[in-house]
């Protein structure tokens, strides 16, 4: 995929932690960072995805814990970062992947359909937040990986600006020794080098070439996804 070297962006043997690594965007932002050398652990509510990423980080020679976690709930946050003291001492980095998504239009949302955006999106971010910081090592970082830009109902929209809003009022509160930032991809991960934009950004805000960059919102224009095919399109239509 073309990532920097590992010398330049300084994360040999530094402990980060990827939520919602088992799939898209998060499976691949994790081998991301094992390719570098980072440590990694592996957070993901289907425990058997976050061992398999794990399981091909540690081929890649560094040292990986897969950990069950649904960040959606806090007694799940506080268990999953005791874990991690316990296991690797404290963080260097924390990457959050958020999981919800709604193709539904605005008119149509159930107020189910957002309650479950909020905590998926919203409140899993808060918590990853909120209960990181205590085991963030100093010059650490926090990145956030908004729903896409591609998704313009009114309510994603505002989910969108809830997590910006986290982003940008953590950057008052925070030292900037501590950086917190988020990236938006303009669509959905649709895999492999299709996705390679938005991988590099996350690993250099991760990295200590981004030292100084703080409270900043990056949104990261990615090629469209190739069209599937007729046969794909009648897969989708099969009961």
């Amino acid at each position: 995929m073309g990532h920097m070297s590992s010398d330049l962006l300084g994360l040999e043997g530094r402990v980060v932690m990827v939520t919602g690594a088992g799939k898209g965007y998060g499976r691949q932002i994790a081998l991301a960072y094992a390719e570098n050398g980072a440590t990694l652990v592996t957070v993901d509510p289907n425990v058997e995805k976050a061992a398999q990423i794990a399981s091909e980080a540690e081929a890649l020679g560094v040292t990986a814990i897969p950990i069950r976690g649904d960040f959606r709930v806090a007694l799940d946050v506080v268990s999953t970062f005791d874990k991690v003291e316990e296991l690797l001492g404290m963080l260097y980095g924390i990457v959050h992947v958020t999981s919800g998504e709604s193709h539904t239009p605005f008119v149509e949302m159930l107020e189910s359909e957002w309650y479950d955006l909020l905590n998926s999106n919203v409140k899993s971010s808060l918590y990853a937040l909120r209960y990181g910081l205590r085991y963030l090592s100093g010059g650490g970082f926090f990145v956030v990986v908004l729903p896409p830009a591609g998704q313009i109902e009114p309510h994603v929209a505002a989910i969108r600006g809830a997590l910006k809003g986290l982003v940008e009022g953590a950057s008052t509160v925070f030292p900037d020794t501590l950086r917190v930032n988020g990236v938006i991809p303009s669509r959905e991960s649709v895999g492999g080098d299709q996705d390679a934009n938005l991988v590099r950004a996350v690993l250099g805000l991760g990295s200590s070439v981004s030292e100084g960059i703080h409270g900043s919102i990056l949104s990261i224009g990615l090629p469209e996804a190739p069209r599937p095919t007729k046969f794909e399109d009648l897969l989708r239509q099969l009961p």
